[in-house]
């Protein structure tokens, strides 16, 4: 089991917010939800410093790719953009744009395991690249 990670989960979809708690929680995560956008969501951050946050498109206010590109302006910590949109156009402006990964619906919880672990990786490894002789901190 890997050391808990903090996920922070912004969706407006009760049904997913509980997916994502009942399949992330207790499996090496601590996963906090909110539906807040704007400073509240910035407040939120700050106060809870997540790991690793998931990104629903389908947002009240603003759509997801422009609460993303808020966040993006507040912090580096690795998005993954997930989405019922199955189009390659969506897929792209996200990535583009401001996420660091992106899934479509359906998924399934070991997917989306494998990708925030992916992704977590990959960001480590470009904070901290390998130092002469192949050198990479582990974490």
């Amino acid at each position: 089991m890997r050391d808990n990670r903090k996920l922070l989960t912004i969706s407006k979809d009760p049904v997913l917010v509980n997916l994502l708690q009942e399949g992330l929680g207790g499996d090496g995560y601590e996963v906090v939800s909110t539906r807040h956008t704007g400073s509240r969501l910035r407040d939120l951050i700050e106060t809870e410093a997540p790991d690793f946050i998931i990104q629903d498109i389908e947002m009240p206010t603003l759509d997801g790719i422009g609460t993303c590109l808020q966040v993006r302006q507040w912090t580096s910590t690795p998005i993954l953009m997930l989405s019922t949109w199955d189009t390659g156009d969506g897929t792209v402006r996200g990535l583009n744009l401001c996420s660091d990964c992106y899934l479509t619906e359906p998924f399934t919880m070991d997917i989306l395991r494998l990708r925030i672990e992916e992704t977590i990786r990959r960001n480590l490894q470009t904070a901290f690249p390998a130092g002469p002789g192949g050198f990479q901190p582990s974490f």
